[in-house]
């Protein structure tokens, strides 16, 4: 669905120099496509062959292009989305099973997740997540964390890191205090999914749209938020982001580190890999 907007942001780009029209590709990575256009930074999500899956090259791109949009003057609204047919189906398990050492993996909790978690959190620009798709594990994270989240009728939303013996750390520090903290731990603790409707209900999805109808839904959000002075929605995310307190991300990063160096998880990645229900209780 979102080829055509890629097109047009490029086609636009190309047609002039100014802040409304340009495309800014010092911050484009292997794995995450960057465009500016009309003061709006978008963030694509582009490893659809598996899912989006959120490998150390996906963190690392995510974290620099939201640090390029962050410190650029000429974006006020950042919105991440993925390519292909999900929003992004969580970390890259067969990646993050294939870690040599427990340093490895420290290494990407501290050096790739983390760094990215506290871009977005410390972020002062509105963030939107379009959804068409799956949004699992980390990738549901993202949405839990956005500012605004725009889903298709066929997406789908679920913590389902414990299902493959890691953890959804955000959700389980973060999106307790949210709104719909009950939800977040009942979907931690059995890793089921909610379709796009049922999300909404619970407050985890801002609007709910048929695949055709979304762009229109993201453009009358992106102009109903230009109506608004940058400097007030910057106040505004500076007091949403002192809820996060460093203690609860500090323990969250130390508690997936110990998930993914775990028996559980060696389990759970062999059971995923064969698409089979892992036994955790043998």
């Amino acid at each position: 669905m979102f080829s055509n907007w890629r097109k047009q942001s490029k086609n636009t780009a190309r047609r002039g120099s100014g802040p409304r029209n340009r495309e800014n590709t010092m911050a484009t990575s292997q794995d995450v496509d960057y465009i500016v256009r009309d003061h709006t930074a978008w963030l694509t999500m582009n490893r659809p062959s598996v899912l989006n899956a959120l490998s150390k090259g996906m963190f690392r791109g995510l974290e620099l292009t939201l640090a390029s949009a962050s410190n650029d003057p000429a974006v006020h609204i950042i919105v991440i989305r993925g390519e292909g047919r999900a929003f992004s189906a969580g970390l890259d398990v067969k990646e993050v099973s294939g870690f040599a050492t427990r340093k490895e993996a420290r290494d990407f909790v501290y050096r790739l997740v983390k760094p990215f978690w506290r871009r977005l959190f410390e972020c002062e620009k509105p963030i939107l997540s379009v959804v068409d798709g799956p949004a699992y594990g980390a990738g549901a994270e993202i949405a839990l964390a956005s500012d605004i989240v725009i889903a298709s009728t066929r997406s789908t939303f679920a913590f389902s890191g414990g299902r493959v013996g890691a953890l959804c750390c955000i959700s389980a520090g973060f999106g307790q205090f949210s709104m719909i903290g009950r939800k977040v731990v009942e979907m931690n603790l059995t890793g089921a999914a909610l379709r796009a409707e049922e999300a909404r209900l619970f407050g985890l999805v801002s609007y709910v749209e048929e695949p055709g109808g979304i762009e229109n839904r993201v453009a009358k959000i992106l102009d109903e938020i230009r109506l608004v002075s940058p400097t007030s929605n910057a106040s505004f995310k500076r007091i949403r982001g002192s809820l996060i307190t460093t203690r609860i991300l500090n323990v969250a990063y130390k508690e997936l580190l110990r998930t993914i160096t775990s028996p559980d998880f060696r389990t759970g990645a062999k059971a995923f890999t064969r698409k089979e229900p892992p036994d955790y209780y043998r």
